[in-house]
């Protein structure tokens, strides 16, 4: 038997291939979150921005989120995002409260301004004022005893001068007869003496012609009462040019504020004439 040598063949072992490490995914999202939630607090901070920087807030926090559940690169960058998201919120309400309160502050302090009136020129026209209301009218009756001339188409006719009356005339009614009924209750008899003048071209008779009356305080008309009077003005007759005579009137008138009613002279279709009584 022959020797022979031999070389021991080594057992291959099988060659592993060596791990290799997985792709991490980008740090897209982790960089995302940092810069949103960078402009939150920026936008936070500013009044007006901070009414919508909620919403970059909320997007950093989520994107951050995203980004640390994904084990992407960049973890701290998401951090950044997941912190200032929340920290952006809280100051941007505090910073919208703050807002809110000093704008109402502000109004309630400085009330809306009435701009000054703008003064007129002192070379500016003033408005005229309103006429005066013309004599004779009842808003401004004549003076007690004035002359009253009554005209028609053709001319003045007649001069009427009502004088001094007797407010309280009822004893001397009384006693001119005795069928004249007293006064009524609030009411009391006026005698006054009436001068009549015919300045027209024909002829005329006062009873006929001329109307005189008495107006209340309060505005009611009142007329002759139906009594015989002394020297009752209806036993004048027929006058001429330039022919003169006096005769009473009497009325029964309300005793409330008698002294402050007027006469009210006028003829057939003309407008009364007002007179003051005392």
């Amino acid at each position: 038997m022959s020797d022979r040598n031999t070389t021991p063949i080594p057992n291959p072992t099988p060659t592993l291939p060596s791990p290799t490490a997985e792709p991490r995914p980008k740090s897209g999202l982790a960089l995302a979150a940092m810069i949103v939630g960078i402009v939150a607090i920026i936008g936070a901070i500013i009044p007006g921005l901070s009414f919508v920087a909620f919403l970059p807030a909320i997007a950093a926090l989520i994107l951050g989120i995203i980004a640390l559940v994904s084990k992407s690169a960049g973890r701290r960058k998401a951090l950044t995002g997941v912190i200032l998201g929340p920290i952006a919120l809280i100051v941007a309400i505090g910073v919208s409260i703050a807002t809110i309160v000093g704008g109402v502050g502000a109004q309630i302090a400085e009330p809306d301004q009435v701009p000054a009136p703008v003064a007129e020129p002192t070379d500016a026209p003033t408005p005229d004022a309103p006429p005066a209301a013309e004599e004779g009218t009842r808003a401004n009756p004549a003076a007690a005893g004035s002359t009253i001339e009554i005209s028609n188409a053709s001319g003045p006719i007649w001069q009427i001068q009502i004088g001094a009356a007797n407010l309280n005339a009822g004893d001397v009614i009384a006693a001119e007869n005795q069928f004249n009924s007293p006064a009524d209750p609030g009411f009391q008899y006026i005698l006054v003496p009436v001068t009549y003048t015919y300045v027209g071209n024909e002829s005329g008779t006062p009873w006929l012609d001329v109307t005189i009356e008495f107006v209340s305080a309060a505005g009611t008309t009142h007329s002759e009462a139906y009594v015989v009077a002394p020297g009752d003005y209806k036993d004048i007759n027929e006058m001429y040019n330039g022919a003169s005579a006096t005769g009473n009137l009497v009325i029964m008138a309300p005793s409330a504020d008698i002294d402050k009613g007027t006469w009210a002279i006028s003829t057939f279709l003309s407008e009364p004439y007002f007179v003051k009584v005392g």
